[in-house]
């Protein structure tokens, strides 16, 4: 058994940030796995993993997308059985790996932001654009 963590990260990290989404009106990520038989009604997506290889200034699909999965239902239930177990204990996850068209991995989601910064102070920072 691997032992992971739920991390950003690249061979040098240069950069660092965060990301956020909205799922697509048509059900998201969730119901993609579902309808393309990677994931039953008793399970629940926890984390993607999205990465994109040396491209070398010329992106060339696929990129790699991994779907971490755990066997339960339902926000609540799930967020539940996670606070209860130590944080250093590691979760039992089932992971899909997918390769898949740089479209088709933003179409998953309405909305999709990534921010990046060379600096760790940067991250969270409030700023103003001088006009």
């Amino acid at each position: 058994m691997t032992v992971e963590t739920l991390l950003a990260s690249t061979q040098y990290s240069d950069l660092k940030g965060g990301a956020a989404a909205d799922r697509s009106d048509k059900g998201g990520p969730s119901e993609w796995l579902r309808q393309n038989a990677h994931m039953t009604d008793d399970e629940f997506l926890v984390g993607i993993d999205f990465s994109v290889g040396e491209n070398h200034g010329v992106h060339r699909d696929p990129v790699n997308v991994s779907f971490l999965i755990i066997e339960a239902r339902g926000f609540d239930n799930v967020a539940a059985h996670i606070a209860a177990l130590p944080t250093d204990d590691p979760l039992e996850l089932r992971r899909v790996s997918i390769d898949m068209a740089l479209v088709d991995f933003f179409a998953l989601f309405k909305r999709f932001n990534v921010t990046l910064t060379p600096l760790d102070t940067m991250q969270g920072r409030v700023y103003h654009i001088a006009d």
